[in-house]
């Protein structure tokens, strides 16, 4: 039985845009012993209808260099041996680290499969060519080329046909659905979630003005019946905290204990008020994804979040700066606002050089959309 070894360590936002690319190999490749590398973040997320075993990894983008070749290196000594003794026949590589390129060399698997561009700049060679035996030509310009498309163009490549697939996460589970019904606690009509922090990676910020989200929520609850939802990571939950607080001024009740209460219920519960639910560290993926299942739109900057919603029906706003064409959701129901600015897109300078944005908590690229334009959009995804 052939025996093949896929790599695809990014971020979680990565992870689902390349499952479009594993569920085509395994089309295409049924009988195929198939293992992926990837992080351990996307655990809940491995479809095993389209891998048979998985090598997770545990690195961290945000530790300091030293740390992370530590951690590395401790992961290519543990697992050497494992990969080794598995004769893969070839390695494909949906994946740009120079660690994972150098891995496997070492490990001397026969076939390797991976592009000629780097994943993001214009006309900048993949610096892992001279460990590839087959090289995957794609567009110079991979700042508009799409990740799903070029992990797609990768696998196709290989296999030799022009088959095109979407991203795509196992079916959630009824039990996580109830759950997420219960914590959603829905009373009126719409459901609008909100993703206002993206991953920073060397200077690259993907932030949305709190003061902007304000006047969102204001005008659309001025206009509608919604529930709010704040999605994000446990480390956000006092910022979105505050964030509410402010919204929330002069539309309830002043109540000292309401900044105590540590559950995600709303702090108003009227028609006239504005009802927002802190969510932030309050679900896993699965349940992420179970929550845009069950909500109307969501609004978010380019995050993992915001892949995972496209796997589902939801409406999308997606608020663009840092990226440009390489990462939109993929989906029919998603709408991007983006206005260009002279440094944007900006990802090979931030991520790759570390040049930090000159505006640095606020970049000029996020804050530039303003709140009439997200409204705006809004309306007539709400009205349709």
């Amino acid at each position: 039985m052939k025996k093949i070894l896929v790599i695809t360590n990014g971020n979680i936002g990565d992870f689902v845009m390349a499952t479009s690319a594993l569920k085509l190999l395994r089309q295409t490749l049924p009988d195929t012993n198939i293992t992926l590398i990837t992080s351990i973040k996307v655990k809940s997320f491995i479809d095993f209808n389209f891998v048979n075993s998985v090598i997770y990894t545990n690195f961290s983008f945000t530790k300091s260099a030293l740390k992370q070749r530590l951690d590395q290196l401790r992961w290519f000594f543990t697992n050497y041996f494992k990969i080794k003794n598995s004769n893969f026949d070839t390695c494909i590589f949906l994946d740009h680290s120079r660690f994972f390129a150098k891995a496997v060399s070492l490990i001397k698997i026969k076939n390797t499969v991976g592009p000629l561009t780097w994943w993001c700049g214009k006309d900048i060679l993949n610096p892992n060519l001279n460990t590839l035996t087959k090289i995957v030509p794609l567009p110079k310009d991979s700042d508009n080329t799409h990740m799903v498309e070029r992990y797609q163009t990768i696998v196709r490549n290989y296999l030799e046909n022009d088959n095109f697939t979407m991203p795509v996460l196992p079916t959630t589970k009824n039990e996580t659905r109830e759950k997420v019904k219960v914590l959603l606690n829905r009373t009126k009509k719409y459901a609008v979630t909100f993703s206002l922090r993206g991953d920073e990676i060397k200077g690259n910020k993907k932030i949305y003005p709190a003061e902007h989200v304000i006047e969102i929520i204001k005008s659309l609850n001025s206009k509608f019946e919604i529930d709010f939802y704040i999605l994000g990571t446990k480390t956000l939950y006092e910022e979105t905290e505050r964030l509410k607080k402010q919204t929330l001024k002069g539309n309830c009740p002043q109540d000292d204990s309401y900044n105590k209460r540590q559950s995600a219920a709303p702090l108003a519960r009227n028609n006239n008020s504005i009802s927002i639910y802190n969510l932030c560290g309050k679900t896993s993926l699965t349940e992420l994804k179970a929550v845009f299942e069950q909500t109307d739109l969501l609004i978010s900057v380019d995050t993992g979040t915001i892949h995972i919603a496209a796997t589902t029906d939801t409406n999308i706003i997606g608020l663009y700066g840092a990226n440009n064409g390489n990462s939109f959701p993929v989906s029919h129901k998603a709408e991007i606002l983006y206005v260009k600015q002279s440094c944007s897109p900006c990802n090979y300078t931030r991520t790759v050089l570390g040049i930090p944005c000159a505006y640095g908590d606020k970049p000029k690229c996020l804050n530039d959309i303003t709140p009439d334009m997200v409204v705006e959009a809004a309306l007539k995804i709400i009205t349709k």
